[in-house]
């Protein structure tokens, strides 16, 4: 349709688990609009950029790009031509109050990278028209930082997902003699998140012989988890590609989303949740924002407080047939909010509402 309103993507690369969530996914999923078509450029081939803005309603620059001046020259040309300009943001990088938190939070002391991460995250962060992100409470944040619009698009999930998920749900062994518990990190920044429940999980392995967890992704261990590495209770596995997480995914009874809730990680997705609720898997999470609107209690998830998650661990692995009720609850949650027509139509409403501003 040659009426379709369009956006344009500016982009660092295809690899980055940012382009697959702020921009691959909203593309896909726009192809069945009746209203708005999505296009994606690498910032390498900017001059490609340029010789389509004129055809552009809006256009939206990926967080990873903003490094240099090649950007803001791209906005300027945008604002003449009258495209506005968006920046998607996915994290709480952008208020130098933050700064602390976030090092504390993700367990870094390179304060001198960080700090020019902020400083060009802001550079471009004055110059754009508004914001995109996953949800209202980084909205919210970003509304008190530079008093501009905000759009909310979720993380969500794609084809590919959907593809692979099926397939690896067809595998799934739900009548197996053994329970698996499921971490899925990604990256050692979570290492403060795991510690907080590793006492309640090397309690729960010590006591149930057929119970076992499966560490999927860069983490630093105890002595006392490294013991239990040791004696095979625990396997760990390094970090693997998004289609192939899914089918380790799958592969668990129980998925775990341990979190030190504070402002950092009330910024956070919920993709834990909704990912691994894509191949019947239960998740316990922690109450962060973005979990606590997506997870109802004993319907389609757990959320677990500190001093919680043995209780609720130990919950679904007496239970077995409660915690496939729960986790088909769970597929079909997020099937429906984050994928498909209902994931449409809020990418749909956030375009609308900056083009009628």
């Amino acid at each position: 349709m040659t009426n379709l309103k369009k956006i344009i993507y500016l982009v660092e690369d295809t690899e980055s688990a940012q382009f697959r969530y702020r921009c691959k996914n909203v593309s896909e999923t726009l192809r069945k609009s009746k209203k708005w078509q999505a296009e994606w450029f690498l910032k390498a081939d900017i001059e490609k950029v340029i010789k389509e803005l004129d055809k552009a309603s809006l256009l939206v620059i990926e967080r990873q790009t903003a490094k240099d001046d090649v950007v803001l020259n791209l906005i300027e040309k945008a604002h003449r031509l009258g495209v506005k300009v968006l920046f998607d943001l996915d994290d709480l990088i952008f208020d130098y109050r933050d700064l602390p938190l976030l090092m504390w939070s993700t367990n870094s002391k390179n304060i001198f990278y960080w700090s020019g991460y902020f400083w060009g995250i802001r550079r471009v962060a004055k110059a754009v028209d508004g914001f995109l992100c996953t949800n209202e409470f980084l909205a919210n944040k970003l509304r008190r930082s530079f008093k501009k619009p905000v759009g909310v698009i979720k993380n969500s999930l794609n084809s590919e997902q959907i593809k692979v998920s099926e397939k690896a749900v067809k595998k799934k062994n739900t009548k197996r003699k053994v329970f698996w518990i499921g971490y899925f990190s990604g990256s050692p920044t979570h290492v403060k998140d795991f510690r907080m429940i590793e006492s309640d999980l090397i309690d729960f392995l010590k006591i149930h012989d057929n119970a076992f967890l499966k560490v999927v992704g860069d983490m630093e261990f105890s002595q006392e988890m490294q013991r239990m590495i040791e004696k095979k209770r625990v396997k760990t596995e390094p970090k693997v590609d998004y289609l192939k997480l899914q089918e380790l995914m799958a592969e668990v009874d129980v998925n775990i989303a341990p979190l030190i809730i504070n402002e950092f990680t009330n910024c956070k997705s919920e993709l834990k949740f909704f990912e691994a609720a894509a191949v019947e898997t239960t998740t316990i999470a922690s109450p962060s924002y973005a979990f606590e609107r997506a997870i109802v209690n004993d319907e389609n998830g757990y959320l677990a407080q500190t001093g919680e998650w043995y209780e609720k661990i130990e919950f679904l692995y007496k239970n077995p047939d409660k915690n496939r009720k729960i986790a088909l609850a769970a597929k079909k949650y997020a099937t429906r909010h984050y994928y498909g027509e209902e994931f449409l139509k809020e990418i749909e409403v956030a375009c609308d509402y900056f083009i009628s501003i």
